[in-house]
């Protein structure tokens, strides 16, 4: 078994960023003590059956009352930087109108605790918990709500100027997109291709729009966008369709939102993919400046996307009839999710082929295991460690081969509301006890500092 003990760290600058990141609805929690508004998510957790162990009225892991304590965790596992996100609701609780002082109160003592502790914080303003008034008239497939988008973050640069360097729009706009409006597992839960094609437009234009606006506030700042990619591999025997199905998917999940976020310019197969389907074909022109939104670039990565032919016409993503998707390797986390650390190492490379001037950081990466204290009150999580050690290695073997990557951030700080798996499912290196939401770092944090600190 693999160690971090074993990482090779020799070739690491030392300008290189070791971090953890988290997102606000996972953590936070807030909407039913009422100290923000309500959102998307809030109100997908209501629905019967949608979140798999039945969360309502979501607390997250109580961030926002422990925050000093947590201040002082990420303090104690040396890391060089912090990655979280802004709840839109909690600072603006309807997405319209007056902002919260509460609200905003709260982020000033983040940022100014993490700078205190030598921590540089980096923010993503979208992960995932839109304000519910916003979806009500549309949500993202509104281009109204681009726009309010846009003035919220003028209004975030405007309040950290100066303390916040490092901004991202958006994390993960392909789950926002498919798996929010094209097959209604997460929020707000839409199963409806048109739909999916308006929301993919415009993200693209929010993330022009509010780029601009987080420059004209902020002009130091360093404005990118996370987006979760992957390679996405035909295995087995191959046929014409599914040759074609392949990099449909590559479109999707990749193409689509490097070229319209970072280029401004959509791959056309998929515009006529899109127009095929639904006979929507988004007009690039609408899309702005992207130019100040692409200091850097995150890079959210845990498995790759592993197809075989098939004659099913299994439609896996829109417009595909060809292919069906399958496992890969022996190695699977509590998720079930396989272990292709090597995938890591080509999807960084692709990014980087793609737009080798653009800083790269691993945003996300990481693992679940439902690993319970053993006897002796420690979590002895091997299997995590082992996965962080191979994929850490195959990150900075591709920084070794001349990748532009800058940074690394795990998935996650600590244990919280994975999504629709509700708090089934922990990534975590910092274990949470859900009954009394105390925090005991886990092996894997214990080695993960260790390694920082070789």
């Amino acid at each position: 078994m693999k160690k971090l003990s074993e990482v090779n760290l020799s070739s690491v600058p030392k300008d290189f960023m070791w971090g953890a990141s988290t997102a606000s609805f996972q953590i936070e929690g807030g909407y039913a003590s009422g100290n923000r508004g309500r959102c998307i998510w809030d109100d997908f957790c209501d629905l019967p059956g949608a979140v798999s162990d039945g969360t309502k009225d979501c607390v997250g892991v109580e961030h926002v009352t422990r925050l000093e304590e947590d201040l002082d965790l990420i303090k104690s596992l040396n890391l060089d930087t912090y990655r979280f996100s802004i709840s839109w609701p909690r600072v603006q609780p309807t997405g319209s109108g007056e902002f919260s002082e509460a609200g905003m109160a709260f982020y000033d003592r983040l940022v100014d605790g993490l700078l205190a502790r030598g921590i540089v914080p980096n923010a993503t303003l979208y992960h995932w918990d839109l304000p519910s008034e916003l979806q009500a008239i549309g949500g993202w497939a509104n281009p109204v709500v681009t726009d309010k988008f846009a003035k919220y973050a003028e209004k975030m640069a405007e309040r950290f100027a100066g303390r916040i360097t490092f901004w991202a729009t958006f994390n993960e706009p392909w789950c926002t997109t498919y798996l929010g409006n094209t097959i209604g597992v997460h929020a707000p839960g839409i199963k409806d291709l048109a739909t999916t094609v308006k929301v993919a437009h415009q993200l693209v234009r929010a993330h022009a729009l509010a780029s601009i606006a987080i420059k004209s506030k902020a002009p130091k700042a360093k404005v990118g966008v996370v987006l979760n990619l992957g390679n996405q591999e035909l295995i087995g025997e191959s046929a014409p369709q599914a040759e074609k199905d392949i990099k449909i998917v590559d479109g999707l999940v990749n193409r689509w939102w490097l070229q319209g976020m970072l280029q401004g310019k959509y791959p056309v197969d998929i515009l006529d993919n899109f127009e095929e389907l639904t006979g929507i074909r988004p007009d690039e022109k609408e899309i702005a400046d992207t130019s100040q939104g692409r200091d850097w670039v995150g890079l959210n990565y845990y498995q790759a996307g592993v197809f075989k032919a098939s004659n099913t016409g299994v439609d896996v993503h829109p417009g595909t009839k060809g292919i069906e998707g399958i496992s890969t390797g022996v190695e699977r986390t509590d998720i079930g999710w396989s272990w292709t650390p090597e995938g890591f190492n080509k999807t960084i490379h692709y990014v980087n082929e793609m737009f080798p001037q653009i800083p790269i950081y691993v945003t996300e990466n990481g693992a679940c295991y439902n690993t319970d204290p053993g006897a002796d009150g420690e979590i002895h999580d091997d299997k995590r460690e082992e996965y962080l050690a191979l994929y850490i290695t195959q990150a900075l073997k591709a920084r070794e081969e001349g990748v532009n990557l800058k940074g690394y951030y795990v998935w996650s700080l600590m244990d919280n509301f994975e999504w629709a798996f509700g708090f089934s499912m922990r990534f975590g290196i910092v274990y949470v006890d859900l009954d009394t939401m105390k925090r005991t770092p886990k092996q894997s944090a214990r080695s993960y500092r260790a390694m920082i600190q070789k």
